[in-house]
């Protein structure tokens, strides 16, 4: 195949650098320009000191071109010291000095100094062409996305390389050709391996665009021919929903397979092709998988992967044992050592070893499940411990891997893979009743990053010089609250859900954690896939209110089925009149459980029977109640009302907040003055934050929150560090957002928290603002006479129905709103004075008391 970006390695002859004579003189002397420094140094010195910055920028920046070979690191230092002469120029040289920058990131580059290789680059990019640059500069532009893209695919960061080389193809030249088939391939290669159902075809199409260009080559050879069929061949076999085109390019790419020398190719393909047959034809898989190995010498790091795919074409056609040895083999590569028993304990020494740790990871996961597979046939508690302890191994391994500076959206991908290994996990703990360890692989599974966004500004507080990466360096990071730490009040019961797919686009599997004071129960929902069709429906009839009777009765039906689901009848005692936390995931995490109806016949809603509150997990919930908040006034409202972005018109909204703001004084924005830039430098100083706005949790890019010039992003508010003990968001789904396996529903409800808010009340689906009017006004009512924040919503929404019917009273009106987070107390300030002054009445009156009982006392005695 065409070589990686050939044409945009490195540039030294950008924009040429004037250098001086003397610097000429130095370079014609005889022997090695490395052995030539002290002259060179000595006329450097000479333009610091006479101030001739421009002279000492571009020699200083020509020697480190001329000594990079020889000593990378003197390079670099050359090239510094050009770089801090060239910003003292006046008028600065952008040319001179984005040549510098550029020269910065490849000479990091070549040295894996990958931070400061991409911090060389990025600095290139800002700053702006000249005249004589205009020319080149789309060609260099695309170099340099393209240099930083490649590094993040070689960490293994597949989201920021696939953004670097989409800006790559904005700059590139099209009329050359192959620069640009190299670009498809690797944006291609970056979406492939972020594992996607959108990535993948994202992933074919720029595969496809590289196909169609090869024709297009003067010396179009059958090697390129074969790596791009094969490529294609096993992209449609990734995505799963074109297995004949599959074959198709895979048959075309055998056709050329006698044309081909080069081991390192056919050993992949030979790969490829085991892994596409695995799930249709055994001995195929695994003829190719070993004709993959010929092609291998016997310490090909690749014989790891080899052996692994050995392992699990077994596993899937029944031969448990086989598969186990050959995971074994691969082990053993990983590691550097023979090893030919299952190891009860990998050292995190060892694990901080392993430089493939994703690929570790997968081969655990993959011995998970290939011990899954046997306990399905045998009942053998041995079995459920092995995949137990494996668990354990790779929650270290996780541990590990979150230390690694990723970008947000790869360390989701790593817990997707995590989400899969704990899902398992559960299946054997569920086999043997293990209720302790279940209880620590939900709770792992779930909030987790947001709890170390919580535990990393902690961190930064405690020591602001804690430099970025070492954030995730503390053991802190990483517990998890034990089942015996778990605090609740003496009428709570929790129900900790988790669902996951065991395999990405499967049906997940779901299971429920029951904790009281007194009791623990670990239950399995057996029927997930109707559980999933009945949210759905649920759903959909939230949307709208009641029209007819028979909206009600079917209503009726499908809330009571999730309830059975979701509450089975082993607990429907130990929830009577109970307070019940619940910590949802996944689809269940769509639920409002106060709308559903435990009783078959009667249209009775959960609320009237208990009251409800949500939480992420008991990790989370111990966090969040240890964070201490400084604000010092009280209500914070913001009703933009009209909004510049074409969207509709909330009049009731400056209705809402000003109810809410009579029983919390404080500050309202409404109108012009409701904008993005006035919340931002005032959030920060109130206990409450009412937003009675538009917002969209949904939208898969970025959610967003309306204001009334602009959108805040939901990528945006951690900047603003609020220090709410509550955020009412009366908005339109505000809590709702993309499904992220291990880490439940992503919505501006969790962006708040990972702000820093306590309490967060969002809205399930687009509100009805007269009804939220009636409901927040209560709300705020009820809260400022001491009582907890879900009993005042509870009993809010209670009011609600006493004083509505028919279709008013449908919980399209009244059920968006839940409670997640905190649930303590929070009186307004003016009640705190007032309780305080009655408190110090009744203490003079006391007080009062005991010395007139000492007085007549005293008298008797005389």
């Amino acid at each position: 195949m065409v070589s990686l970006f050939t044409l945009f390695i490195y540039f030294p002859n950008i924009q040429a650098q004037e250098i001086s004579k003397a610097f000429d003189s130095i370079l014609a002397l005889p022997g090695k320009n490395i052995d030539k420094l002290g002259a060179y140094s000595n006329l450097l010195e000479k333009y610091k000191k006479e101030e001739n910055f421009k002279q000492l920028g571009d020699d200083a920046h020509e020697l480190a071109k001329k000594i990079y070979k020889e000593d990378i690191d003197k390079a670099i230092f050359y090239n510094n010291v050009g770089i801090n002469a060239k910003q003292k120029v006046v008028p600065l040289d952008t040319c001179s000095i984005k040549t510098s920058f550029y020269n910065v990131g490849f000479y990091n580059k070549s040295k894996k100094n990958y931070k400061e290789a991409i911090d060389g680059y990025k600095k290139a990019l800002t700053y702006s062409d000249c005249k004589d640059f205009d020319r080149k500069s789309k060609k260099y532009i695309t170099a340099c996305y393209n240099a930083i893209a490649t590094i993040y695919f070689n960490e293994e960061d597949y989201y920021y390389a696939v953004s670097n080389y989409e800006n790559a193809s904005k700059f590139i030249d099209t009329t050359q050709i192959a620069s640009l088939i190299n670009l498809h391939i690797n944006t291609g290669k970056a979406y492939k391996s972020i594992r996607s159902k959108k990535s993948g075809e994202k992933a074919i199409e720029n595969f496809l665009k590289a196909e169609s260009l090869y024709s297009l080559l003067p010396d179009f050879k059958e090697e390129d021919k074969f790596g791009i069929y094969y490529t294609i061949g096993g992209q449609y076999f990734q995505n799963g929903n074109n297995i004949e085109k599959s074959f198709d390019y895979y048959n075309k790419a055998l056709d050329l397979v006698d044309n081909i020398s080069d081991s390192n190719e056919l050993k992949r393909f030979y790969f490829n092709l085991g892994y596409t047959y695995q799930n249709y034809d055994e001995e195929k898989s695994k003829k190719y998988y070993k004709k993959s190995l010929e092609y291998q010498a016997e310490d090909d790091e690749f014989r790891k992967k080899t052996f692994f795919g050995l392992g699990e074409n077994a596993s899937i056609h029944g031969d448990y044992v086989s598969a186990q040895n050959y995971f074994l083999k691969s082990l053993s590569f990983i590691l550097g050592e023979s090893i030919t028993e299952e190891p009860e304990h990998i050292s995190t020494e060892n694990l901080k070893k392993v430089q493939d740790k994703g690929f570790l990871l997968e081969l655990f996961r993959t011995q998970m499940e290939n011990w899954d597979r046997m306990l399905q046939v045998s009942s053998d508690d041995t079995i459920a411990k092995q995949i137990i302890n494996k668990a354990k191994q790779c929650d270290n391994l996780v541990n590990l891997m979150l230390l690694d500076d990723l970008s947000p959206n790869s360390k989701l991908l790593l817990r997707d893979l995590a989400s899969e290994i704990y899902i398992l996990a559960l299946e054997a703990c569920y086999k043997i009743d293990d209720i302790e360890t279940a209880f620590y692989f939900i709770e792992k599974n779930k909030a987790l990053l947001l709890i170390r966004d919580l535990r990393k500004e902690k961190l930064i507080d405690k020591d602001s010089t804690i430099s970025y990466r070492n954030y995730f360096t503390s053991p802190e990071l990483s517990k998890i609250v034990t089942l015996n730490e778990v605090r609740l009040y003496e009428n709570e019961v929790v129900i900790n859900y988790i669902m996951a797919e065991r395999l990405a686009g499967k049906v997940p599997n779901a299971y429920g954690l029951f904790i009281s004071n007194n009791h623990k129960k670990l239950f399995k929902i057996e029927n997930v896939e109707e559980l999933i069709k009945n949210i759905t429906e649920f759903r959909s009839r939230l949307n709208q209110p009641f029209e007819t009777e028979n909206d009600k009765t079917q209503y009726l039906k499908v809330a009571h089925s999730i309830y059975e689901l979701l509450i089975p009848e082993s607990i429907h005692k130990l929830i009577d009149h109970k307070k019940i936390t619940i910590l949802g995931d996944h689809t269940i995490s769509f639920v409002p459980f106060e709308a559903l109806i435990p009783k078959e016949d009667k249209l009775e809603y959960l609320v009237s029977l208990n009251e409800v509150n949500y939480d992420y997990s008991l990790t989370f919930r111990e966090e969040n109640s240890e964070t201490k908040f400084n604000a010092s006034k009280n209500y914070l409202g913001i009703a933009p009302v009209n909004f510049s972005d074409k969207l509709i018109s909330l009049k009731n909204t400056e209705k809402e907040i000003e109810l809410g703001e009579g029983f919390y004084s404080g500050k309202l924005l409404m109108g012009k003055n409701a904008t993005a830039d006035n919340f931002k430098k005032i959030a920060s100083n109130y206990k409450i934050l009412h937003l009675a706005t538009h917002a969209n949790a949904s939208d898969t890019i970025n959610p967003w929150i309306a204001f009334r010039n602009s959108k805040l992003k939901l990528s945006q508010l951690d900047s603003i560090k609020t220090q709410a003990d509550l955020v009412v968001l009366s908005a339109c789904n505000t809590s709702l957002g993309q499904i992220v396996r291990g880490e439940g529903v992503m919505s501006l409800a969790r962006g708040f928290f990972a702000s820093g808010a306590k309490t967060v009340i969002p809205s399930l689906w687009e509100v009805n603002d007269k009804s939220t009017t009636a409901i927040t006004s209560k709300f705020y009512e009820y809260l400022s006479e001491g009582i907890s924040k879900s009993e005042a919503l509870r009993k809010a929404k209670i009011f609600y129905l006493e004083n509505n019917t028919d279709a008013e009273a449908s919980p399209y009106y009244w059920a968006s709103l839940i409670m997640i987070g905190d649930d303590s107390v929070l009186l307004p300030d003016n009640n705190n004075i007032a309780l305080f002054s009655i408190a110090s009445l009744i203490t003079l009156f006391l007080l009062f008391i005991v010395w007139k009982f000492v007085s007549r006392n005293k008298r008797s005695k005389l």
